[in-house]
């Protein structure tokens, strides 16, 4: 029990791992197939497949395969109607779907000459509650079917799925990139509309993103955390029944136990880092002050913190932006300033909001400011654009920086 528990785990946390890489989509998806198929307890062939939705045809689309499949196989499961088959019965249910025999089972109409018996999962990728595609994989026929985990079959399906909006998203963003050099270099007078597009979208992804990093800082916190801990309690309690003379045992016990405490705070630090509970909980000042006593544990910089939310109402997305713009910060400061002491600041000046970092750095020229490639200080600018913010940088050699961000309360 305990055994699979951990190995239940240690899939879905490599399976996360894979879908944050960086990189082409379809060799992600491979990655992850191979991943699960490498997933003993599952009792899969080392076969599965990926269909993507489309709701305005009612069908699936084959997007990717792992595994040797037939040229056959390829070239008629590129479309599956919807309610057509397994796949397409799970398009339309939304639910995952156990298959003990291809030839035995009634819902599998889909037919090849070289096909031989197998069984199937078909699980469903939704994200946010909308259905992305259906996961295949193959299994041996009559397995013994993995019911008591189906959780983590589908938790893996969300960060599929999410992974795909994801991908989606960013190649909507570098086909309108391509697009916005396309225009500049022929319609200059397009341009400040295409920017505006070009943020908007830009605005859209870092919305999705930080719901996404929402999502599953939850999950892992609470799904994962739930389950280990229980883990901890149960071997407590096996701990408790051994007699003295099973020492080998006990110690054996001892040692899962404490391997059980690293995983629960790599569970919770993971979780942290994807969005700390505390800024949802707390508010915005609350978040920078657990942050950066972070940053004055992990690299001995000194923080002085004046900031007053409480006689200002900002916000919940303003709120994230600013604590995303403190740790950019922070983190250029800590990169390039050789600074040790940084000041935070936060009040309103008649019906302003002023939020500014400074440090006593060795300071920034106007040339690194205005430099194109400085994406961290370009981001800055961009995620306080959607609320008429105003980014300012005062700063001379050897005398630090600091960075003072100006937003009109009345465009909240």
């Amino acid at each position: 029990m305990n055994t699979r528990i951990t190995e239940e785990y240690r899939v879905l946390h490599n399976v996360a791992q894979i879908l944050q890489n960086p990189g082409d989509l379809i060799k992600i998806l491979q990655k992850t197939m191979k991943a699960l198929t490498e997933f003993e307890g599952l009792q899969v062939e080392n076969k599965a497949g990926i269909f993507l939705t489309d709701n305005k045809e009612k069908v699936l689309r084959l997007l990717t395969t792992y595994g040797d499949f037939s040229r056959e196989f390829i070239e008629k499961e590129q479309m599956v109607p919807f309610g057509d088959c397994l796949c397409g019965r799970v398009a339309v249910s939304g639910e995952l779907l156990m298959s003990e025999s291809c030839y035995s089972d009634s819902r599998h109409d889909r037919l090849y000459s070289d096909m031989t018996p197998h069984g199937h999962y078909i699980v469903p990728l939704i994200s946010f509650e909308k259905l992305v595609g259906v996961l295949f994989l193959y299994t041996n026929t009559h397995p013994s079917w993995y019911q008591h985990s189906q959780e983590v079959l589908l938790s893996i399906g969300g960060l599929i799925a999410n992974t795909i909006e994801r991908k989606q998203i960013d190649e909507e963003l570098d086909a309108h990139r391509n697009r916005l050099e396309e225009i500049v270099s022929s319609r200059t007078q397009d341009l400040v509309q295409s920017k505006e597009q070009y943020r908007r979208l830009n605005n859209e992804i870092q919305t999705v993103r930080e719901e996404e990093k929402s999502r599953l800082s939850r999950e892992v916190h609470d799904q994962l955390g739930q389950a280990l801990t229980a883990l901890k309690m149960d071997t407590i309690h096996v701990d408790k029944k051994l007699s003295a003379n099973q020492i080998d045992l006990k110690n054996q016990v001892k040692s899962m136990t404490r391997t059980i405490d690293e995983t629960i705070k790599s569970v919770q630090h993971i979780a942290t880092e994807l969005r700390p509970p505390v800024l949802d909980a707390f508010g915005l000042c609350e978040a920078i002050s657990w942050q950066a006593k972070e940053y004055e544990n992990r690299h001995g910089i000194k923080f002085n913190l004046n900031c007053l939310q409480d006689h200002v109402e900002i916000d919940k997305n303003l709120q994230t932006a600013l604590f995303r713009i403190f740790q950019e910060a922070v983190t250029n400061i800590l990169r390039h300033a050789n600074a040790s002491h940084v000041q935070v600041r936060m009040n309103h000046e008649k019906n302003t909001l002023i939020f500014a970092i400074g440090d006593n750095g060795i300071g920034i020229t106007e040339k690194d400011i205005e430099n194109p490639e400085s994406l961290g200080l370009i981001g800055i600018k961009e995620r306080v654009y959607p609320w008429g913010g105003q980014v300012n940088f005062e700063s001379s050699s050897g005398k630090g920086t600091l960075l003072i961000i100006s937003i009109p309360l009345m465009k909240q």
